[in-house]
């Protein structure tokens, strides 16, 4: 007997948090078969939308679709791309999720979820300074360089984030332009090589908030807004816009 442990969109396209699996044993691919026969909604259990373990190891760290659970292994599987984003960079995993608002103070939410979460790094972002997923991406792409070089201007890479994302080398300038804001929408980008942890951290964010992934979209308003603040030209194009966007995150130097 194989027990699945069910999480996030996993668990409610089943319905309960645990299923057992009789068999002596399978793969990845035949469980997920088995769970998305038993699904209302199939679609949560398409591969590329989930992270599976093994015994609490990641299964992309092992055969991937391969790997094969035994009686009386525990196979824990979680959907975070339901209500998020997710990506996957330089060997990190990533989820970018939307919420409509923070009611409590960001600063002690932040500090709770980091505590909470600490195999993932996790930023909060005002959704304001976000131009597209494309982006929160591109920045991070620049910040995980950054890390990779040993160029990086702060001492830890959520803080790098902000800062590019900032377009500044000041924290408290960065916090005032893009840090998540109290009663506003905003967003959570988190990545970590360790795939369970970064589920378990989806799970909470999106049984706590209200998930909204359109506060993230580019906009006329937020163009203007990152224009002026930026010193920029309003009349780009959007995807001239964004390259210059990143442009101006990758020459933050110390």
């Amino acid at each position: 007997m194989i027990t699945i442990r069910l999480l996030g969109g996993a668990k409610k396209a089943i319905g309960r948090s645990a299923v057992d699996f009789d068999m002596p044993s399978a793969s990845v691919t035949e469980i997920l078969r088995f769970l998305a026969d038993h699904s209302a909604d199939p679609r949560f259990f398409q591969p590329n939308n989930l992270i599976v373990a093994v015994n609490g190891v990641d299964s992309g760290a092992l055969q991937g679709q391969q790997t094969l659970a035994k009686s009386g292994d525990t196979v824990t599987i979680v959907t975070v791309v339901h209500g998020g984003k997710d990506y996957t960079m330089d060997g990190n995993q990533l989820s970018i999720v939307g919420i409509t608002k923070v009611v409590e103070d960001v600063g002690s939410l932040v500090d709770r979820l980091r505590a909470q979460h600490k195999d993932v790094s996790i930023q909060s972002l005002n959704a304001e300074a976000v131009f597209g997923t494309d982006h929160l991406l591109g920045v991070l792409k620049v910040t995980l360089e950054a890390e990779k070089r040993k160029i990086m201007i702060a001492n830890r890479r959520e803080t790098e984030l902000l800062l590019r994302l900032a377009c500044t080398g000041q924290i408290s300038e960065a916090i005032k332009r893009a840090g998540l804001k109290k009663d506003r929408a905003g967003c959570f980008i988190a990545f970590s090589t360790n795939g369970m942890a970064l589920g378990q951290f989806a799970e909470q964010v999106m049984g706590e908030f209200e998930i909204d992934d359109s506060v993230l979209d580019s906009s006329v308003k937020k163009k203007v807004r990152l224009a002026k603040m930026l010193d920029m030209n309003v009349k780009f194009r959007d995807d001239e816009f964004l390259q210059y966007l990143l442009e101006r995150a990758a020459i933050i130097v110390k």
